[in-house]
């Protein structure tokens, strides 16, 4: 018990027989505890000077144990004292540690990259590092470099390994030209599912580096902090996979064989899977180029077609007719 304070078996052992006796003498001792003559007169030394026990004036000498609550606090404090030295040398010896492997401290975990430029070359940069894959959330504002290049197209990934996964805000789609792009990059060969509302901006190279921005909207994507291999790159990574089993595929209509279940034209097809990601009907419009009453005739004669109560329900019945299929990465 008494182990916590330094103390082994046999200084234990002693000192409890001298608690519990006013004196003892040295062969007094040995006989109580069975502990050699030699070794326990050593003992007794160390218990005396860590003042837990006293000497007796008089021959042959005795020994007795001082008041416990006061002697036992006075260990404590020295064993605190051992403890915060112990301490102050594992922060010295950390830092050695650190030095020797090139200063990889917390402060190298991450790094703030500024300017819209280096944003966007960092972005770069991760797509073609990346060896296995490479994830994202994409979300406004986009990275541009000066040349214009944007940095959140598969066209950016070296080679054809490299398997690509991201996720879009819903709110996102209704954006010019994002839909089209995004039926782009699935086309080649891009994985895509949509949530509600994205949280923030992310992008994760294999497991070995991600990019946020530095604050969590910005306006204009002029800052972003790069994070390297930590519990940190772990919690986003985390972030991401929760996010995909929650999100529902984004991917183009499956055409069927001519019957009655058969889509009359292109255009539907494209209505009923942006029906199936909850777009509105003039952001269909607008993403299809034909007028805003037209999409709302189409969209009514499909929900008469379908027998769906509500757009939701259409997208539902669409796929189970298999007019899309949302398990289906390129809609074939």
């Amino acid at each position: 018990m008494l182990e916590v304070l330094g103390l082994d078996e046999r200084a234990e052992a002693a000192y409890l027989a001298l608690v519990d006796s006013p004196s003892l003498t040295v062969a007094e001792l040995a006989e109580r505890t069975r502990v050699d003559r030699i070794d326990l007169e050593n003992t007794l030394v160390r218990l005396e000077d860590g003042g837990l026990i006293a000497r007796v004036p008089g021959r042959p000498a005795r020994y007795t144990a001082l008041p416990p609550e006061h002697a036992v606090e006075v260990l404590l404090l020295a064993r605190e004292r051992d403890i915060r030295r112990v301490r102050a040398l594992a922060q010295r010896l950390g830092e050695r540690h650190q030095r020797a492997r090139g200063g990889q401290g917390s402060a190298s975990l991450i790094e703030v990259i500024s300017g819209a430029e280096g944003v966007a070359r960092c972005g770069e940069q991760l797509f073609r590092r990346a060896e296995r894959e490479i994830r994202g959330i994409d979300a406004p504002p986009y990275a541009e470099a000066g040349d214009g290049s944007r940095v959140n197209s598969v066209v950016n990934i070296t080679g054809g390994q490299v398997r690509s996964r991201f996720i879009h805000g819903r709110d996102s789609l209704i954006l010019p030209g994002v839909v089209r792009r995004i039926e782009r990059d699935v086309a080649g060969g891009e994985e895509v599912r949509v949530v509600p509302r994205a949280p923030m901006k992310l992008l994760l190279a294999d497991d070995q580096a991600g990019l946020i921005p530095l604050v969590s909207t910005p306006q204009v994507l002029d800052t972003c902090v790069l994070v390297h291999p930590s519990s940190l790159l772990d919690a986003l990574s985390v972030l991401f996979e929760t996010l995909w089993q929650q999100a529902q595929p984004f991917v183009p209509g499956r055409t069927q064989p001519d019957g009655p279940d058969t889509f009359l034209s292109e255009e539907e097809r494209r209505i009923v899977s942006l029906l199936g990601l909850g777009l509105p009907d003039e952001a269909i419009a607008r993403h299809l180029g034909i007028g805003h009453r037209t999409v709302q005739r189409r969209v009514q004669a499909l929900l008469v077609r379908l027998g769906a109560a509500s757009r939701f329900q259409a997208g539902v019945l669409a796929a189970q007719r298999g007019w899309w299929t949302p398990d289906d990465p390129l809609g074939t």
